[in-house]
């Protein structure tokens, strides 16, 4: 008897225990994950440069409140250029930047310094937002690119050395589409100035500062670099042990940048106003009409002023290519090769997932003039 007790007792004791674990790891999957720690992010971007123009949307509508840790904290810092931003992020200043190709390119070089990836691209182009190529006001107006072109022949011509104008302007020279009689390296400003005071033929200029040029009556578009198949592109990058340390931080910031640029894309007028508002010296038109005008096939200009590819495919590494190249050939770069470091698309993969989208994830194609409204 006593032995038949002590198993009975033995089982209901084992019952109690097993039910009891069961209703414990039931209150354990019931308890919220734990939360995110904060973060403190510098956020580089370019508010004179259409490529990077959601990260002005992204800072205006505080989207990035939406999606990081809650008590995380952002600093905007705006820059005219890209190098000021490698700078910072090396130092560990800024942990994530969005800006053009060229300098996008060498900041992922520089992993002996530190280790910067490319995470996105929010925005690639058949030249429809860096190489604009302006004449002076006095210059004729031609019936197409090629006149265009043999009217630059024997004529000086500027561009900003480094950048994508810089590529993209060297590139078609070599293919054959004209032949200048030297090349001014100038700031993209001083190109801007020199402009207004009529002291130059021809240059590469990046948007806006080429519709600004055009809009004040100081230059004319000419042409782009695209019927020679050349590309533009913008690119997101960032500190790789900030993604190491905050990888729910770095999946929200991706979330927030794709519904900027998604709010870029279906809402011109809104966005118009919104970045004509961090700008100066630009108006409204100047500003729509640096990214949604459509520009003349015979100017040069493509059906898709900027497509939001998102995502590092052929066409986007074919230009990584083709750039690592020329900034290897010209002595900024060490090696011409790709690293095999320079891409780290697994946030952008993580967050297009959770919010169920894919690449590209959508284009702007130009629109008449008249489609602007104040």
């Amino acid at each position: 008897m006593e032995k038949w007790n002590a198993g009975k007792i033995g089982k209901t004791t084992l019952r109690g225990v097993v039910l009891g674990a069961a209703l414990l790891a039931g209150m354990v999957l019931r308890q919220p994950a734990m939360a995110a720690e904060p973060v403190h992010i510098t956020y580089g971007y370019h508010p004179y440069w259409t490529g990077a123009w959601y990260g002005v949307i992204l800072k205006s509508k505080e989207l990035w409140k939406k999606y990081l840790p809650p008590g995380s904290t952002v600093k905007f810092e705006p820059h005219l250029t890209g190098p000021p931003m490698i700078n910072a992020m090396l130092a560990n200043k800024m942990q994530i930047g969005t800006m053009g190709d060229m300098p996008s390119l060498v900041g992922s070089t520089k992993g002996k310094i530190a280790d910067l990836r490319l995470v996105s691209v929010p925005m690639y182009s058949k030249s429809m937002n860096c190489t604009k190529i302006l004449v002076s006001k006095s210059a004729p107006d031609f019936k197409d690119t090629k006149e265009a072109m043999t009217w630059m022949s024997g004529k000086p011509f500027a561009y900003h050395k480094g950048t994508c104008v810089n590529r993209a302007i060297e590139a078609i020279i070599a293919k054959g589409a004209f032949k200048p009689s030297e090349i001014l390296i100038m700031p993209i400003e001083v190109i801007a100035s020199n402009f207004e005071a009529g002291k130059l033929t021809a240059a590469g200029m990046w948007e806006p500062h080429a519709r600004r040029m055009v809009e004040k009556g100081y230059a004319k578009y000419a042409a782009t670099a695209g019927p020679w198949n050349e590309y533009d592109a913008n690119f997101t990058s960032m500190r790789q042990d900030f993604i190491d340390k905050n990888p729910e931080a770095a999946v929200g910031w991706m979330k927030a940048e794709i519904e900027a640029i998604q709010f870029l894309i279906k809402n011109p007028q809104e966005s118009t106003k919104i970045i004509a508002k961090e700008l100066t010296g630009y108006d409204e038109q100047t500003v729509w009409s640096a990214l949604y005008e459509a520009l003349p096939a015979n100017k040069g200009g493509d059906p898709v002023n900027y497509v939001a590819k998102l995502g590092f495919d052929d066409d986007v590494r074919a230009l990584m290519k083709d750039g690592y190249k020329f900034l290897h050939e010209l002595k900024v770069i060490e090696s011409g090769e790709m690293p095999a470091t320079a891409i780290n698309d697994a946030p952008l993969k993580k967050a297009m997932q959770e919010m169920g989208v894919k690449a590209p994830l959508g284009d702007i194609r130009g629109q008449p003039r008249s489609a602007f409204k104040n």
